[in-house]
C-alpha cells in the first residue's frame, strides 16, 4: 500500500508539473490548513436546505461532489446566526446551544462529507440586518432607521443590539466549531450587515458608527475581532464583501478598498463579490451570458494591491480553467470562487488536473439553478403572473439548484433508486439532439448496448444554432462537450440514418427512445414564403439583409433579433401580446430585456402581422396599419413536436412487441435545454 501511495503521488506530481494550469493547481497553507489548489466552491443554496426531507441527501451529495471533484474549500450555503432580528428566508429556527440536536448532527454530516475528500469545510453565516425578513415580535435593525420599499420599518441599531449580535455570532461559531468545520465564511456583501454599515447609501449615522470610513467600519471590525477570539487561531476566517453596491449613491470600490485596508490581517481571505441580493442581475451579483466572464476581477485586483496580509478571492462568472489560471498567474487574485459552475460540473478541478479541460461542462449562465429576482420594468409581479402553487414551487429552495446542462444536479433524483438491468439492454435512441445524446450517454454508462441514429450528418440537433450565435459561446461548449462524451464512448453512432418501421423491424431493439425534436411553426400570414424561420436564420446569417423584421417576440424571437442587432442589423420585433419574452422570467428576462434596451432594438407590442411583402412588412397596431421596411423577415411563433413521426414509430414498436418506448425532449413537448437534457437522463435511468 505504501508503494502504491508513492506511485500515486508521483503520478499526480508529474501531472501537476506538466500541466498548463500550474498557478490554478498550486497549493497554499492558511492557518495550518492545506489548500490543495486555488479553487473555492461558492456557497450555493442555503445551509438549512438539509432540513427539507425530500432533498436532504441531494444537498449533502452536492457539497460532497465539489469536495470529491477537487475543490480546495467547500462552504455550505448561508445560515443566519440568530432567528430573531437576523432571520433570513425559509429558515426553521433551531437552538444553537443544543449540540445534541437533529440540526447539530445535520451540520456535522456537512463537515464530514466535505472533509473526507480532502477539502476544507466552511460554514457560511449571514445577517441581513435592515433587509432581514423578521416576524413578529421581532423587527429589523440596520445602521440607520428608514422605511423599506415594502413598507417595513427598519430601526437604528443600538449598542444593546450590537452586543446581542456579537454574542449570537460567538454562540453560533461554538456550535459549528464543535460540528467539525474548519472555518467561517462570513457573508458581509450583497447588501447584508457589513455592506449596510459601509455604504453611504444606507448608513446615515452621525455618531461613532457613521461618517468616516473608520467609523462606518467600526462595528464590522468589532464583529470580526469577536469572531476571531471565539474561533481561536486554528480556524479560517473568510469574508465575502461586495466591491460596490451598484446603485446611485451607494458604496463604491474606493470605499471597499479602504475597508479592506482596515481589516487586512483580521481575516484570512477577502472574497470579492458584487452588488445587492435583491437586484442581483443589474448590480452584477449574478452576471449573465451578455456580460464578460470575471466581472469582479478588476475589483479583486485593486483590493489585492491594497492589502498585504489577507489573501484575496474573486467570484463572478468564471467558468474556464484558462481564465482562472491566468488571473492567478498574473497576481490579480489568490483564489477563484465558482458558484453556478459547480452545478454545471463539480469535476472542474479534477478534469483540469488530469488534462481534460476540454471536457468540462462550462456554466451557460442561464439562471435555471437560481432564477433570482424580477428587476426589469416590464416584469409582472409574482402575485399576478403565477398561481399560488407556481409561486411556491418557484421560490422553494427544493426547486433551485437544477442545472440545465448537468442533469445529475437535479433534486429528488437518486440514481441508485433506478436499478440497472441484470442483462444489458439493446437501446436505440432516435435523434442526435441534446436529449438523445444525454439519453445515449447515460444508457451506455449504465452498461447497455446503445445505438444512436441521427437523420442528419451532424450531432447536436437544434442547438447547432449556437455555432453562429455570438452570445451562446458557453451553450455551444456544453453541446460540443456532450457530443465529445458520446463520441468517446462505445455508443454506436449512425449518421444520415432515418429510422423507419422497416429499420425497427430489422434491428429489434429492447428499448426505443424517441428524441426526434420539433419543427418551427409555419405561420398563416400572407406572403410568408418571403420569410425564413429563426432556425434557418442562424445557418444563413450571411444572407440576411440590413433591415430585419422578426415576427414573434417570444424568447427565441427576442434572442435572434438581439443577436442580429449586435451584428449591425436594424431589427424590429413584432409581438401580438403586450409583453416580450413572456416565457422568460426573473434574472434572465431582466438580462435579455436590458440588453435589448441597451442595443436600441425596436419592437411593437400588441401588434399583428398582416402581410409580408418582398421589401416590407405590414402590421396592425391600435387599429392602424404600419409598413416596416424589411430586407429579411424572420418568423418565430413557436415549435411543433414531430408527432406524426413519433406516433408512426411508436405504433410500429408496439406491433413488434418492443416493451419499452420513451418519448423525450422537444418531440414530447417543445422546451428549453434545461428540459431536454434532464429528460434524456431520466429516460436512461428508467431502462429496465
Amino acid at each position: 500500500p505504501f508503494i502504491l501511495y508513492l506511485i500515486h503521488l508521483l503520478q499526480r506530481g508529474i501531472i501537476y508539473y506538466m500541466n498548463e494550469y500550474q498557478s490554478l493547481l498550486s497549493p497554499m497553507e492558511i492557518r495550518n490548513h492545506h489548500y490543495r489548489n486555488r479553487v473555492i466552491s461558492a456557497p450555493t443554496l442555503f445551509a438549512h436546505s438539509v432540513f427539507i426531507p425530500e432533498i436532504r441527501e441531494n444537498v449533502y451529495r452536492m457539497v460532497e461532489s465539489r469536495a470529491k471533484g477537487g475543490c480546495a474549500e467547500v462552504p455550505t450555503g448561508e445560515i443566519c446566526f440568530n432567528f430573531e432580528e437576523g432571520i433570513c428566508s425559509f429558515v426553521k429556527p433551531f437552538d444553537y446551544n443544543d449540540t445534541d440536536s437533529y440540526e447539530f448532527h445535520s451540520f456535522e454530516e456537512y463537515a464530514k462529507r466535505i472533509k473526507k475528500h480532502g477539502a476544507i469545510a466552511m460554514i457560511e453565516f449571514c445577517h441581513e440586518a435592515g433587509r432581514a425578513e423578521t416576524h413578529n415580535p421581532y423587527v429589523p435593525y440596520g445602521p440607520s432607521a428608514y422605511v423599506r420599499e415594502d413598507g417595513i420599518q427598519v430601526y437604528e441599531m443600538t449598542e444593546e443590539i450590537m452586543d446581542k449580535i456579537c454574542q449570537d455570532i460567538r454562540r453560533a461559531i461554538r456550535f459549528m466549531k464543535k460540528a467539525g468545520f474548519d472555518g467561517v465564511l462570513f457573508h458581509g456583501g450583497h447588501g447584508f450587515i457589513f455592506q449596510q454599515f459601509i455604504s453611504p447609501k444606507v448608513n446615515h449615522r452621525n455618531d461613532n458608527y457613521g461618517g468616516s470610513i473608520e467609523n462606518r467600519a467600526r462595528f464590522p471590525m468589532r464583529m470580526l475581532r469577536e469572531m476571531r477570539e471565539e474561533m481561536g487561531e486554528d480556524m479560517i476566517l473568510e469574508l465575502r464583501i461586495s466591491a460596490e453596491d451598484g446603485i446611485e449613491g451607494g458604496m463604491k470600490i474606493d470605499d471597499t478598498i479602504k475597508f479592506c485596508r482596515l481589516i487586512d490581517g483580521m481575516v484570512d481571505i477577502i472574497q470579492i463579490s458584487n452588488g445587492l441580493k435583491w437586484q442581483g442581475n443589474r448590480t452584477y451579483t449574478f452576471t449573465d451570458m451578455y456580460d464578460a466572464h470575471g466581472y469582479n476581477v478588476q475589483f479583486a485586483q485593486q483590493v489585492k494591491e491594497a492589502v498585504h496580509i489577507s489573501k484575496v478571492a474573486v467570484i463572478g462568472g468564471i467558468n474556464s480553467p484558462e481564465y482562472a489560471n491566468q488571473i492567478i498567474a498574473e497576481g490579480k487574485t489568490d483564489f477563484v470562487v465558482m458558484g453556478r459552475q459547480m452545478y454545471a460540473d463539480p469535476e472542474f478541478v479534477n478534469k483540469t488536473a488530469m488534462g481534460k479541460a476540454d471536457m468540462i461542462r462550462r456554466c451557460v449562465r442561464c439562471f435555471q439553478c437560481y432564477p433570482g429576482t424580477m428587476e426589469h420594468k416590464t416584469d409582472i409581479p409574482f402575485e399576478t403572473r403565477f398561481s399560488p402553487e407556481e409561486k411556491a414551487r418557484i421560490i422553494n429552495p427544493a426547486s433551485m439548484g437544477r442545472c440545465a446542462i448537468n442533469p445529475k444536479s437535479n433534486f429528488r433524483v437518486y440514481p441508485e433508486q433506478y436499478p440497472i438491468p441484470e442483462n444489458p439492454r439493446n437501446v436505440l435512441v432516435v435523434g442526435g439532439g441534446v436529449a438523445g445524446l444525454q439519453a445515449a450517454l447515460t444508457a451506455y454508462e449504465r452498461g447497455n448496448h446503445v445505438t444512436l441514429a441521427e437523420s442528419g450528418n451532424v450531432l447536436g440537433g437544434i442547438l447547432n444554432f449556437s455555432d453562429n450565435d455570438i452570445d451562446k459561446i458557453d451553450l455551444r461548449n456544453a453541446k460540443n462537450v456532450l457530443i465529445k462524451e458520446v463520441l468517446q464512448s462505445n455508443v454506436n453512432i449512425l449518421l444520415n440514418t432515418t429510422v423507419t418501421p422497416a429499420f425497427l423491424k430489422k434491428t429489434m431493439p429492447d428499448v426505443l427512445i424517441l428524441a426526434l425534436g420539433a419543427d418551427p411553426i409555419h405561420p398563416a400570414i400572407s406572403g410568408v414564403e418571403h420569410a425564413i424561420s429563426a432556425v434557418d436564420a442562424y445557418s444563413g446569417i450571411n444572407k440576411i439583409g440590413e433591415h430585419v423584421v422578426v415576427i414573434g417576440g417570444g424568447l427565441v424571437g427576442c434572442e435572434t433579433g438581439l443577436m442580429l442587432q449586435k451584428l449591425g442589423k436594424k431589427v424590429t420585433v413584432v409581438e401580438m401580446k403586450n409583453i416580450l419574452a413572456e416565457e422568460a422570467w426573473c434574472m434572465y428576462r431582466t438580462a435579455l430585456l436590458d440588453e435589448i434596451d441597451k442595443r436600441n432594438m425596436k419592437y411593437f407590442l400588441g401588434a399583428k402581422c398582416k402581410e409580408i411583402k418582398e421589401d416590407s412588412v405590414i402590421i396592425e397596431k391600435d387599429s392602424k396599419e404600419i409598413s416596416i421596411m424589411a430586407d429579411t423577415v424572420i418568423y418565430s411563433v413557436g415549435m411543433r413536436s414531430k408527432t406524426k413521426q413519433v406516433n408512426m414509430l411508436k405504433d410500429e414498436a408496439n406491433t413488434l412487441g418492443i416493451s419499452q418506448v420513451m418519448i423525450i425532449g422537444d418531440c414530447k413537448k417543445p422546451g428549453k435545454v434545461g428540459d431536454a437534457i434532464p429528460d434524456g437522463y431520466m429516460a436512461a435511468l428508467s431502462i429496465h
